[in-house]
């Protein structure tokens, strides 16, 4: 019997944007920059061509020490007064993004919360768990969700089986009580594997049924609805 289940975050529950330049990213940079500019004159392009530079350690490092690394290019030193102002402005300003979501996302999280089931997103993201919680509130599904893990916050990535085993760890469950739901076989069904879970495999892509050809799933959807049969097994049968 499960007790809850992990969902990643990025093209599971909403669709990811093409990078480095999301438009997420540039509500970031522009809030940077309205702080920075209180005190010293700077051009967007100098903004981006700094963070250009750092953009590929986002989602292992802590958003205030990604924020504070990408002021210092910026000529903010450690004891300028509005370092802290800049770094709260950067990581504050997703809270105003609206990401698009995924069909079938919330008759899924309808059906686990209508069962009982405790939800924890478990995702690798530059955003913090509570800006993702956010973000969730800003298109109505937060309120399906228990707990958010993000790489950024505890610095490690997916398919390290570390940032699964503290969603286990929130949920006060066994690994064999909670199934892991993403689209990637990598990031998710093996990290989830490596972490004595199961997965059901989102293939919105061929080459990751491909790719986990050899790893065992409790099944592979198309459509997130799909795995409401499946977790039908686990829960309970008969269940509406």
């Amino acid at each position: 019997m499960i007790t809850a289940i992990s969902l990643d975050l990025w093209d599971t529950l909403i669709e990811s944007e093409q990078g480095p330049l999301e438009s997420y990213t540039l509500m970031e940079l522009e809030a940077l920059r309205k702080i920075i500019g209180e005190s010293k004159n700077i051009e967007k392009d100098e903004i981006i061509e700094s963070y250009l530079k750092l953009h590929k350690y986002r989602s292992v490092i802590k958003p205030e020490t990604f924020a504070k690394l990408l002021c210092y290019l910026l000529g903010i030193n450690q004891h300028d007064q509005l370092l802290n102002k800049a770094i709260e402005a950067y990581v504050e300003a997703g809270y105003n993004y609206f990401p698009k979501l995924i069909a079938g996302a919330v008759e899924l999280l309808e059906y686990s919360k209508k069962r009982g089931l405790k939800v924890v997103v478990v995702t690798n993201t530059h955003f913090t768990g509570r800006t993702v919680h956010k973000m969730l509130e800003n298109i109505g599904i937060a309120k399906y969700v228990d707990f958010v893990i993000s790489s950024a916050d505890y610095e490690v990535l997916k398919p390290n089986p570390r940032l699964f085993k503290i969603a286990l760890d929130l949920l006060k469950a066994n690994p064999w009580e909670v199934i892991h739901i993403g689209d990637s076989c990598t990031r998710d069904v093996l990290g989830a594997f490596s972490a004595g879970m199961k997965s059901i495999l989102y293939a919105r892509r061929e080459k990751s049924i491909e790719a986990c050809k050899h790893v065992p799933l409790l099944g592979v959807i198309k459509d997130l609805r799909e795995a409401i049969p499946i977790l039908k097994k686990y829960t309970g049968d008969g269940f509406e």
